[in-house]
């Protein structure tokens, strides 16, 4: 039973005709899953059984949630006693032995999969085909572009060679570049996603035959192009407009006509001109989409060949098998009499396609095949909040539901219009922003079809005013300070129950951005006040300091060519370099690169050789095109002689520049720091990022950081090191979602990173609910709420946004709206913005399969006949150009006297809207919608804010001039403002502040004159006060030494006392005698001592160590090993916390087992104390030439890269032929060695010296390749892998491992009912007790069930070995697994894992 009553509407809905497609337009907030769990139960109450309904939504937290409430509310019936055999509309009882069976509820994707996993090899699609994640998609899609690299350059040299014959200008509006890999990569993935989404339909079944048809029409639009163009030709640069001429005191009549007609001539022939740098424009955007296309198809054979899909290939492969296998589609609307659509705006237009495919048949196709069965379609969503068009939503999704299930298209659908979520005044404010949207513009556009209407939003009648602010600031620290301080009052209102004063659970403030670049300014503000802040999605991690400076470091080592990264690293606090020492590093490198290539050219016979070094210059320049660079900043500086060839010589000869010592010294750093990544770069991922992490000292700074900035003590060092630990997931996650036969590659990695900070983060947020505030985009937002929220970034060209298709919206001064009798008009305005004729990764829209509803092109074709048919219309240049430039477009009308050819009307009001102006209205509308959605979050109350510039001080300039509104406001901004400026609740002015002479502050005028806006509202007088008041009364004054952004976060008052007591203590050491900059832990405990007193941050680090926070580069000395046995107790307890928070690794789980198994309580001791305390360790040699090994093994098992880690993907591993070439080379020289020594050379040397270890190894790879896996077939080598395992209570654990080498088939290559074999490389001694045996073998028991679960192959199909290369009989070298269930190992997780309990 519920607690609420349904509306009129809801009734509606709820009990419209059990066998009617339903189509329901369902505003913000108004219940529409309430309203839908409700047709569902009225559904199964009139007869239709449960479990033929069909429920679809977009995330698998929506589909729980509308299963749950289903669930709930079938069972509730049941117990009621609601199955008296009720009969429905067609005499149906419901039947009470149903309660037990459910709806089915999928997600859209999970749906389409299931579909595919059942008759996907009708179509060819293996039922085994993975899913492909967007870091494989973006890997395989690189791939894809680097084999392509040839022809990519080829054609655009070619484009460059046309242009020689028609001078157009060559791709991307002008630019001849291809651009960089990442951005070829993007627009790759792009266009294959725009293909994809919006082109399959009708005839066009498969991803093949929507390219051809792509093709058809780009080479018919081609050809109209270059006949337009003729041999005329093409400026390289945009031509300009004259003006027209004024009239002189000295004109006569004659005189001026006779200017007035040389203008018209001249214009005419500017027109001329500019419509043919237009065309060229248009072709070279169209002959680029011709090489995407290329790469496309590539694209998705290579996704083929890998078994992989993306959700899109899985769409498109359902609609074959249901177009071409209409028996299918049968069986599932026999299964299923009832299917609900949720949030229908944001399907594709192949969803739509498919879905009405699957779902919908014409009356007379069902009578002519005898298909009986009908499914009743209820689609449920709001075309306002449709934010996802960029991504593949369908533009018109309702209208088009209307025309794909043969409904009325002049029949209004369902609405749910009184929204439960929103306080008054925020609905008035998302009424008047929408009012737009309801509207039809008073210049028509081309398109003949339009979206549903909407009705505007309700309030309930108990719903509360709440409270709108509106502010606007000169400074963006201003903007910032005025979100924090509104955030602060927002939960001082709704975080603290009023009765009880209790604090109310959960996140009552978000702050919502448009544009994320200002994200991590705001986090930082809200953190420094006092308030814990939770930020969604990667773009927090990724704008960190501390990650930013990891990356770029990462960056630099995977690619040299990288300077930018390198350069921006060096130039942050951490090392402090200056301008003129990075200027002259770059000097030095750029001589080396000159050197480099000049005698590449000497080399190739193009220079002599006994050229000057003066004349180099010139010479590599005349043939830049011949030698490309070939030495880097990165080559330079991790030269180990880097030092030496700094320092005697100027940097450069010409400008005389040379490195500072103290740049040398932190130059040499850097070349430390970047050797020291680089040669651990064949390592796996993760220990490659954790060398990185050790390398800048990340892992101690940021506790050290952190504890001194946080005074209260709340935030703990594992909060300190969150940041780097996501960046290891991050690294896990890409290794995980890696295709089969991809190798990782360190570059891959960052690339993917790139990836992920350029990609929108559309997706729905989830909050936690557990942070004082919440950040996010907008687009995260959709679907969750929070009493109060703050719109951030409503600047001019910030929202709505120019970025990506340049929307312009300027207003239309004949048509400037207002307030007028009370009621709000807004403004309209003149918008433009780039189209797809110009964007070579969208697809031609007269081929889309939703063209119905976009506007036409030409903008009077005929949508009933061919669309290349239709081009023939655009016979000149000037006719093309109109139709898609709005600066054409105006220009041609304006001049009255047109040639024959010309036939646009004059006057904006007469002639119809090119395609900028059409896609400008759009665009415009989708951003509106946007601001629709951000401002509907709010329950209670909304504040939208702007500021003028970048400046991060909360306090103008003494000289700064008064905030121009109008010329800094986004027109979102000023409609909201002017709409409630003459409101009669609205407030302007603070009421604590006062006045001088009435005894109150006296504020200066530069900071009055930096604020505008108001409040409005129930506590609009509060707001005022605490925001625009507050800051008046207690303005924030900036250090202006703050303004660099010092790492890892601004120098605070304590952090800055803290650094100058340390450089004095430091210089002191150093003054001292005989010291020269050194000293040790000891003699520092003399200058600097330890006391509560001390803020060094020596001592700093000091107390974090004791504290057991940090861990202790020192061991203890040997005479304090004996502890009591209630240490133990306290390093256990300390310990197990440590290890809930972390993931576990095998080989660790292994080795807590054996220590808490054998009863020994000093291995216990040290085992807990190694984990709240871990002391680094020293490899010793054997240890040094173990790991060689296993990088040796992983490139012989696997010649062609498997799951092996290579500094670079583009970097082939080494051929097997060449590697055992270069083992029987070295085999060869230790003999010679051994015989000159008269050592004996067969049996490998126990000692630590480079012979033995040298010695060892030779044996070990020896060994291995002439073992009999040397001749199996592999599969990975070195594999990590990561799973969440359940453990015996139930606890969930993340375990992670690595396996040395996985091979096809069992131990026994003939038995076929196992699929793979785990060999685990050992090159210690191999054991004999069984005890030792049994502890070794559990490692390989937890490498099974990892493999198991992360492949979904049962565990008894695994086979593992440990493989000892210590052995010399092969046959006495393995030890294998025994075949144990995943009871028994999960048993065997259990005794290496702490139990969690109520204390942790």
């Amino acid at each position: 039973m519920t607690t609420f009553t349904d509306t009129a509407e809801q009734a509606a809905v709820i009990n419209a005709p059990a066998r009617d497609d339903v189509l329901v337009v369902a505003g913000a907030g108004s219940g529409k899953t309430y309203t839908m769990t409700r047709r569902i139960i009225s559904l199964i109450e009139r007869g239709v059984p449960a479990e033929r309904i069909l429920g679809l939504t977009f995330t698998r937290k929506a589909a729980s949630e509308l299963l749950s409430r289903v669930s709930a509310a079938v069972l509730s019936a049941s117990t009621d006693g609601n199955a008296d055999g009720d009969a429905d509309d067609e005499g149906t009882a419901a039947d009470p032995d149903r309660a037990f069976l459910k709806p089915d509820i999928f997600t859209y994707d999970a749906f389409f999969q299931s579909i595919v996993r059942q008759y996907g090899l009708l179509v060819g699609m293996d039922q085994n085909t993975q899913p492909l994640s967007d870091a494989g998609a973006f890997q395989l899609a690189g791939d894809v572009v680097g084999r392509h690299m040839t022809l990519l350059f080829a054609a655009g040299n070619d484009e460059d060679a046309d242009a020689g014959d028609d001078s157009a200008p060559t791709l991307d509006d002008g630019e001849s570049d291809l651009g960089a890999f990442s951005t070829l990569t993007g627009q790759l993935m792009a266009l294959s996603h725009a293909i994809s989404d919006a082109m399959i339909g009708g005839d066009v079944m498969t991803f093949h035959d929507a390219v051809e048809r792509v093709r058809r029409w780009d080479g018919a639009f081609i050809e109209r192009l270059t006949t337009a163009i003729g041999d005329e030709t093409v400026d390289s640069a945009e031509p300009r407009f004259s003006k027209p001429p004024k009239r002189l005191k000295k004109d006569t009549d004659d005189s001026y006509a006779e200017k007035i007609a040389a203008y018209e001539a001249k214009r005419r022939e500017e027109i001329h001109r500019h419509a043919l740098f237009s065309c060229g424009r248009l072709l070279a955007s169209t002959r680029r989409r011709e090489l995407l296309l290329t790469l496309a198809e590539e694209f998705h054979e290579a996704k083929s060949r890998a078994n992989m899909a993306e959700f899109s290939d899985f769409t498109i492969a359902a609609f074959q098998l249901v177009r071409r296998f209409p028996s299918i589609g049968e069986e599932y609307r026999r299964r299923y009499s009832h299917v609900f659509l949720d949030e229908y705006q944001d399907t594709s237009t192949t969803q739509a396609t498919l879905l009405a495919a699957l779902f919908h048949v014409e009356p007379r196709d069902a009578s002519n095949r005898g298909v009986s069965a009908h499914t009743a379609v209820n689609a449920v969503g709001d075309p306002f909040q449709s934010i996802y068009a960029w991504r593949g939503a369908s533009p018109g999704a309702f209208r088009m539901f209307q025309h794909d299930f043969g409904m009325d298209m002049h029949g209004r659908p369902y609405a749910l219009s009184q929204t439960r979520r929103n306080s008054r005044i925020v609905l008035e404010a998302a009424n008047d922003l929408t009012i737009p949207l309801r509207r039809t513009p008073r210049r028509p556009g081309s398109s003949l079809m339009r979206e549903v209407d909407v009705a505007a939003l309700n309030p309930m009648e108990q719903a509360p005013l709440g409270t709108l602010g509106v502010q606007g600031y000169t400074n963006l620290g201003q903007e910032i300070d005025a979100v924090v301080r509104f955030s602060k009052q927002a939960i001082a209102l709704y975080g603290v129950d009023a009765e009880t004063g209790e604090r109310r659970d959960g996140t009552h403030v978000a702050v919502l951005f448009r544009s994320k670049t200002a994200l991590p300014a705001y986090r930082d503000a809200l953190e420094d006040a006092g308030l814990t802040c939770e930020v969604v999605g990667y773009s927090a991690l990724l704008e960190r300091p501390e990650v930013r400076d990891l990356l770029a470091l990462l960056h630099a080592v995977a690619d040299h060519t990288d300077t930018g990264a390198l350069m921006r690293l060096m130039a942050t606090p951490r090392f402090g370099l200056g301008a003129d020492d990075l200027k002259a590093v770059a000097a030095v490198a750029d001589q080396r690169n000159l050197e480099y290539r000049y005698r590449s050219l000497v080399e190739a016979g193009l220079a002599v050789g006994d050229e000057p070094r003066r004349e180099w210059g010139g010479i590599v320049a005349a043939h830049r095109d011949v030698v490309p660079n070939g030495v880097f900043l990165a080559d330079v500086l991790m030269d180990e002689h880097v030092e030496r060839m700094l320092r005697p010589v100027p940097a450069s000869a010409a400008s005389g520049r040379t490195v500072s010592d103290g740049g040398v010294r932190l130059l040499a750093e850097v070349s430390h720091m970047l050797r020291a990544v680089e040669a651990s770069a064949h390592r796996p991922l993760v220990d490659v990022i954790r060398v990185a992490v050790e390398a800048l000292g990340l892992d101690i700074d940021c506790v050290v950081a952190q504890s001194m900035a946080d005074a209260s003590g709340r935030r703990t060092p594992t909060d300190a090191r969150a940041s780097i630990d996501a960046v290891i997931d991050l690294a896990n996650t890409y290794l995980q979602e890696l295709p089969d036969g991809t190798s990782p590659s360190l570059r891959g990695f960052v690339s993917w990173v790139d990836a992920l900070g350029s990609v929108p983060e559309a997706s729905q947020g989830v909050s936690s609910g557990k942070a004082d505030v919440t950040l996010m985009t907008i687009h995260q937002s959709k679907g969750l709420e929070w009493d109060a929220v703050a719109v951030v970034g409503l600047k001019k060209r910030g929202f709505p946004s120019s970025q990506g298709d340049h929307l312009s919206v300027r207003p239309d001064d004949e048509h400037i709206g207002g307030v007028k009798d009370g009621v709000w008009e807004p403004p309209e305005y003149r918008e433009t913005a780039r189209t797809w004729l110009v964007d070579p990764t969208a697809v031609p829209v007269p081929i889309r399969v939703d063209s119905g509803i976009l506007p036409r092109f030409p903008h009077d074709a005929d949508v009933e006949s061919d669309p290349i048919a239709e081009l023939d219309g655009l016979a000149t240049a000037e006719a093309i150009a109109t139709e898609v430039f709005v600066a054409d477009a105006e220009a041609i009308a304006s001049v009255s006297a047109a040639g024959p050819d010309d036939t646009a009307p004059t006057g904006d009001e007469g002639r119809f809207l090119s395609q900028e102006e059409e896609y400008g209205r759009r665009l415009h509308a989708d951003e509106r919608r946007l601001m629709y959605v951000a401002l509907t979050r709010a329950r209670y109350d909304a504040m939208l804010t702007f500021s003028a510039d970048g400046d991060m001080s909360s306090l103008p300039a003494d000289d700064a001039k008064p905030l121009d509104v109008e010329r800094a406001a986004s027109n979102f901004w000023m409609e909201v403002h002017e709409a409630f400026a003459a409101h009669d609740r609205a407030v302007s002015e603070p009421t604590n502040v006062g006045s001088a002479a009435g005894g109150g502050k006296s504020v200066p005028s530069a900071l009055t004159q930096s604020v505008a806006g108001l409040f409005v509202g129930e506590r609009a007088q509060e707001y005022e006060n605490a925001v625009v008041g507050g800051a008046w009364l207690d303005p924030h004054d900036d250090d202006s030494d703050e303004s660099e952004h010092p790492w890892p976060r601004p120098l605070e008052p304590v952090v800055a006392d803290a650094m100058r007591r340390s450089a004095r203590a430091v210089r002191r050491q150093m003054a001292g005698d005989g010291h020269d900059g050194q000293f040790t832990a000891g003699e520092a405990d003399v200058s600097i001592p330890d006391s509560a007193g001390d803020s060094t941050l020596l001592a700093h680090a000091r107390r974090l160590v004791e504290a057991g926070l940090l861990s202790s580069s020192t061991g203890g000395r040997d005479d304090d090993t004996a502890t009591r046995p209630d240490d133990v107790a306290a390093l256990r307890a300390k310990g197990e916390r440590i290890l809930m928070t972390g993931r576990q690794n095998v080989t660790a789980i292994q080795a807590r087992s054996t220590a808490l198994g054998d009863g020994d309580s000093e291995a216990e001791r040290r085992l807990w104390a190694g984990i709240v305390r871990p002391i680094p360790r020293v490899a010793s040699p054997s240890a040094q030439a173990g790991t060689i090994f296993h990088d040796w093994a992983a490139r012989f098992i696997c010649p062609n890269g498997g799951d092996a880690m290579t500094a670079s993907g583009d970097v082939a591993v080494g051929s097997r032929a060449a590697m055992m070439d270069d083992l029987r080379r070295r085999e060869h020289e230790l003999a010679k060695d051994a015989a000159s020594t008269g050592a004996p050379s067969g049996e490998p040397d126990d000692s630590a010296s480079g012979a033995g270890v040298d010695g060892k190894l030779l044996t070990w790879q020896r060994r291995l390749a002439d073992s009999r896996w040397a001749g199996r077939r592999a599969i990975w080598a070195e594999r990590s892998i990561v799973v969440a395992v359940k453990d015996g209570s139930g606890a969930t654990r993340i375990v992670d491992g690595k396996l040395d080498a996985v091979f096809h088939g069992g131990l026994d290559p003939d038995d076929t009912t196992k699929r793979f074999t785990i060999v685990d490389w050992k090159t210690g001694r191999k054991p004999h007790d069984t005890q030792d045996v049994a502890i070794k073998l559990a490692q390989l028991d937890m490498y099974r069930l990892l493999l198991s679960r992360i492949e979904g192959v049962p565990l008894a199909s695994i086979d593992a070995t440990l493989y000892y290369l210590s052995v010399d009989d092969e046959a006495e070298r393995e030890l294998h697994a025994l075949p144990k269930g995943e009871a028994e190992i999960i048993s065997e997780l259990d005794g290496g894992l702490p139990p969690q309990s109520d204390n942790d």
